[in-house]
């Protein structure tokens, strides 16, 4: 019995992914109306670039430093600067750009391995990343964001902007806060942008609190 019913909590928060994922979809898309093709929603771009192309595969841009730098030592790793650092990191993500691009129906560089290169040149690498990027592929920040009100706007910015923040397509979000830590990246004037929603996520730590089962009332 406790078997079927941690399946069942499995199946539902499945489907409420795809609900959150859906929903978030309708909004994105109904707020357009007949913009043209270069002011493309975030999904509307997606869309038309699996149609171009017909593959629906997303490029994770994650670089680890120990991928920068393979076969250094944790000391030699820890000896290279932050402009070396940042400088093979582009070069690595912009190598898969440029082999992957003519597949690829999104890009999702991941902001933290970014934040991880150094205080100064992380975030600007990251947005040489972007910026490298062909404008015809949407770019999928994965940021996990999750907070509210003005600091939640705040990351929108962050994530959005043209001119001072990363100018990505769409973005991850964490809903543990509910519709508030949501609203400013997906309304007002990022109507068009796009955002996943976690769910129910694949790591086992996920059950300590998803799989609760609160009928116990533990």
């Amino acid at each position: 019995v406790g078997m079927v019913a941690i399946r069942t909590k499995q199946i539902l928060f499945k489907t409420l992914h795809f609900l959150f994922f859906y929903a978030t979809m309708v909004i994105s898309q109904n707020s357009i109306v007949e913009q043209p093709k270069a002011n493309q929603s975030f999904f509307a771009k997606l869309e038309s670039r699996i149609l171009e192309i017909d593959s629906h595969l997303c490029v994770g841009l994650d670089p680890h430093i120990k991928e920068l730098f393979p076969g250094a030592s944790k000391d030699e790793l820890d000896s290279k600067t932050e402009e070396e650092r940042c400088d093979a990191a582009f070069t690595f993500c912009k190598t898969i750009i440029d082999a992957t691009a003519p597949h690829a129906a999104s890009y999702k560089p991941n902001a933290a391995f970014f934040e991880a290169l150094g205080p100064n040149l992380g975030m600007t690498t990251l947005r040489r990343v972007i910026n490298a990027i062909p404008s015809s592929i949407p770019t999928l920040l994965d940021v996990k964001r999750g907070d509210i009100g003005s600091t939640a706007q705040a990351y929108a910015e962050a994530c959005y902007d043209q001119s001072n923040g990363l100018n990505a397509d769409g973005v991850t979000l964490s809903p543990l806060m509910g519709w508030d830590s949501i609203e400013p990246f997906i309304t007002g004037s990022y109507f068009d942008k796009g955002a996943f929603i976690l769910c129910k996520t694949s790591n086992p730590g996920s059950n300590d609190l998803l799989a609760l089962d609160i009928d116990q009332g533990t």
